[in-house]
């Protein structure tokens, strides 16, 4: 098992299997997968001035979310480290 099947099944709670399995780069999923609504908002803003206000509002709300998501996440982590911890702990049981 490896992190990607790991957080595919936390996320979905499905197996990752070689058809849905992630084959590239963070950089090239980022890429790939943010593309289509970048291109949607140049359809719906033409004036540049709109566009860069529109990309910088959506940057703020993805950057807040990831931002929240990783906090938790950090959390999260923490207390399952905390959890095993303790349970290897000879004095706790």
């Amino acid at each position: 098992m490896n992190l990607s099947q790991i957080q595919h099944f936390i996320l979905t709670g499905a197996e990752l299997t070689a058809e849905n399995e992630y084959q590239s780069s963070y950089r090239d999923r980022l890429k790939n997968k943010s593309q289509a609504i970048y291109d949607r908002l140049k359809s719906v803003y033409p004036n540049a001035a709109d566009l860069e206000a529109a990309n910088h509002d959506l940057t703020n709300a993805l950057s807040a979310s990831q931002e929240v998501y990783m906090e938790l996440g950090m959390k999260a982590g923490a207390r399952l480290a905390l959890q095993l911890f303790a349970e290897d702990d000879p004095r706790s049981g």
